[in-house]
């Protein structure tokens, strides 16, 4: 299960400033997610601004992963990213595909991305018709470019049906996989990012700003806050409209139902609080060969065959962290490894054993091992089992060393007694005692069916963490 590579750079994407979000809303392709509305009647056609904070989960794939769309078949724009991670903007305008592909690959999962596109067509100059920021910065270089006629009228914001998170038309597999915050439409207005956004005066970083503006006719404002129930057929919750228009989007396959499939999410662009930032997700870019992290990268897919593992983003050096593992396989070697980010052996002990390697904690359906890397140390742990299905928690003070494991409020020790006590510091699982990190904890198969379900603040919790240890974002590192 242990896998070597190089971690990708944690981009922080905000910093602390006046306008801080509070929510997210997760895109769970496995679950085909989306949004969608019926405009009553045609906006401006010519003229209207998009802007939206987006944060990936799964990259590449064989098909666009849409984030606004309208139409159907031969009829049908939008904007999305290829499978090729680029961004591609078609606006389809007088029914023929005009769109800008960008040269630049958006491969980042630790990052959240602000997205402005803003459509003009009574521009005169090509350029000026249709323009593309990301992070403020306008994006002028691309593979491919085919402008609008001008005054020509787009497919989008007429009176027909749209769509926020897959293509256009119904029944085509193109469902986006990741996060969306801050989603902003603006019917009769060709804005720039400065609207929407600013740079950090003491991080340098851009970070959202609140749009003071008016939103036109069929213009609407997505935040996201409102998780007290699924929008249906009237705008509260999740698909609430706060533009004042009550333009509200109708949530398809969005579960607000608390377990590891709950979508409102705290995973946000703004260092907002200790529970409210930029979280830990699965890292698809640092993985085994057999596994493709899903539904926003919380989902660890288990498949036949090793090594079978995905490293958490954001690596841990200091401080005390807690994070929960729902494990729903019935067979097979399952569990977490602990690997240094610049890959260094670290030296573990457990009771009185010491031993130098990397690093799992598995479960092979006869109790729970800690393991080095190639089985030169084996210790069981015992007989308890992290199956069947249950919630397997985590606590580690990386400042110190201690590691614990635990299985639904249970905390084990050494010996697998049940004397563990992360909150006081006690009778840890293992101990990390040199070269300790940074640290990535990693989720991982051998051989086993279903899936683990991650899950490092962002969502809530089952159990409450043990005092003192934190949520694993950008705003407690």
């Amino acid at each position: 299960m242990i896998v070597a590579g190089s971690a990708s750079p944690l981009l922080l994407s905000s910093a602390a400033g006046g306008y801080n979000l509070t929510n997210s809303l997760r895109f769970r392709s496995s679950a085909s997610a989306y949004l969608d509305r019926t405009f009553p009647s045609a906006g401006n056609r010519k003229t209207y601004t998009l802007s939206l904070w987006l944060k990936r989960g799964t990259l590449g794939g064989s098909t666009n992963q849409f984030f606004f769309g309208s139409g159907v078949s031969t009829t049908a724009g939008g904007f999305y990213f290829t499978s090729t991670d680029q961004i591609e903007v078609n606006p389809r305008v007088n029914n023929t595909n005009t769109y800008l592909t960008t040269t630049q690959v958006f491969r980042d999962p630790s990052a959240w991305y602000h997205i402005v596109f803003a459509l003009d067509t009574t521009q005169a100059t090509d350029s000026n018709k249709m323009k593309l920021y990301v992070n403020g910065v306008q994006i002028t270089a691309f593979s491919a470019a085919v402008y609008p006629a001008l005054d020509g009228v787009s497919t989008l914001n007429n009176n027909i049906a749209h769509w926020i998170g897959r293509y256009p038309e119904p029944g085509f597999p193109s469902p986006f996989d990741g996060y969306l915050a801050e989603y902003n439409f603006i019917d009769g207005l060709a804005l720039t990012p400065s609207s929407f956004g600013e740079t950090s005066s003491t991080t340098g970083v851009w970070i959202p700003k609140k749009f003071s503006g008016t939103y036109g006719t069929n213009g609407f404002y997505l935040p996201f806050t409102d998780n007290s129930a699924l929008t249906t057929s009237s705008n509260v919750g999740l698909g609430k409209d706060f533009s004042g228009n009550a333009n509200y989007w109708v949530t398809n396959n969005i579960s607000i139902t608390a377990s590891s499939t709950y979508d409102s999410m705290t995973d946000v662009p703004t260092l907002t609080s200790a529970t409210t930032a930029n979280y830990a997700v699965l890292n698809p870019l640092w993985k085994g060969a057999n596994i493709t992290p899903t539904d926003g990268n919380l989902t660890n897919p288990l498949n036949n065959g090793s090594p079978n593992v995905a490293l958490s983003i954001m690596p841990m050096s200091t401080g005390k962290w807690y994070a929960e593992m729902t494990n729903t396989a019935s067979y097979g070697d399952v569990g977490l490894c602990i690997v240094a980010a610049n890959l260094t052996a670290p030296t573990f002990t457990i009771g009185s054993t010491t031993q130098t390697g990397l690093w799992e904690v598995y479960d092979n359906g006869g109790g729970i091992y800690v393991t080095s890397d190639g089985g030169a140390f084996s210790s069981s742990l015992g007989s308890t089992r992290f199956r069947p299905a249950g919630t397997i928690q985590f606590a580690y003070d990386a400042t110190n060393g201690y590691f614990w494991i635990g299985r639904n409020n249970t905390w084990y020790d050494s010996s697998f007694g049940t004397t563990g006590d992360p909150a006081t510091g006690a009778n840890p699982t293992f101990t990390i005692s040199s070269s300790r990190g940074p640290f990535n904890i990693g989720a991982g198969s051998n051989s086993a069916t279903n899936a683990q379900y991650w899950n490092f603040g962002q969502q809530p919790f089952a159990y409450t963490p043990p005092t003192g240890f934190n949520r694993l974002n950008t705003f407690n590192l």
